[in-house]
């Protein structure tokens, strides 16, 4: 298979694993309201072992879903270095940094979603070609960032970080309204 089609493969498994991953984003956070609204009946009725409970499942829910959003984060990083590859005809070098990123994250992966661990391995392993075809021997360190670019990643987290708050938020609202 040549480089091209294997690009063109991985960004295709790259699109399937984050659909999915969207399915189990979406039954986590509202799995997430359903436990907010028992947490807020068993704490109208007294009930604090049962509320601990709830809050410590919500807790681990929320855990799941930041890193099941720091993977998507990633994938979305690989993806757009392989359109990239595609478009400028670059080498598969800038890669290396977000596959070995994936493969820390493979840990979580394993145990909070195993349905698609495979996926994750098959994934890791057609990025890993295409980055062996696309270079010879050139180590890469990390990705270069210009002044620019650092200020609109800061400018980026600033309101990542004041979207998921507001999400968490809005679901405890939500939750408390009940």
């Amino acid at each position: 298979m040549g480089l091209r089609a294997k690009i063109v493969d991985a960004l295709r498994k790259i699109r399937k694993t984050r659909r999915r991953m969207e399915i189990y984003l979406a039954k986590a956070k509202h799995k997430e309201k359903e436990l907010m609204e028992k947490l807020i009946e068993a704490q109208k009725n007294g009930d604090e072992l049962r509320a601990k409970v709830y809050a410590s499942e919500i807790a681990k829910i929320r855990k799941f879903v930041a890193n099941i959003m720091t993977l998507d984060v990633k994938l979305e990083q690989a993806e757009l270095e392989l359109q990239r590859v595609l478009i400028l005809g670059d080498t598969g070098h800038a890669l290396r940094p977000v596959v070995k990123d994936i493969k820390a994250l493979m840990g979580s992966v394993r145990a909070l979603l195993p349905e698609i661990e495979n996926e994750m391995e098959e994934l890791i392993e057609t990025i890993d070609d295409i980055a062996e075809d696309g270079i010879a021997s050139v180590a890469y360190a990390d990705v270069y960032l210009d002044h620019e670019a650092e200020r609109i990643l800061k400018e980026a987290q600033v309101m990542a970080q004041k979207r998921l708050e507001e999400s968490f938020a809005l679901a405890t609202e939500e939750g408390s309204k009940a």
